[in-house]
């Protein structure tokens, strides 16, 4: 697991290796879309950072999903 910053927002990092859910999780299958810490969705193609987290936030905190594809329109 590692976290990297958000192109054109430096307040908020993403984990680029999110861990399993394992194999009962109902996340599972959203975890399977996902590729280095984004899921594409395979209808609209929108974007999403899969678990974010501002920076200086504690090792194990996930505040959710944040949209990549408006964060690459805003440079």
């Amino acid at each position: 697991m590692a976290f990297v910053n958000i192109p054109n927002n430096p307040h908020w990092e993403y984990d680029n290796a999110p861990a399993d859910p394992g194999p009962t999780s109902p996340q599972r299958a959203l975890w399977q879309l996902s590729t280095n810490g984004i899921r594409t969705n395979s209808v609209t193609g929108h974007q999403v950072y899969v678990k974010v987290r501002k920076v200086g936030d504690g090792p194990n905190a996930n505040r959710g999903e944040l949209s990549k594809s408006f964060w690459d329109a805003q440079s």
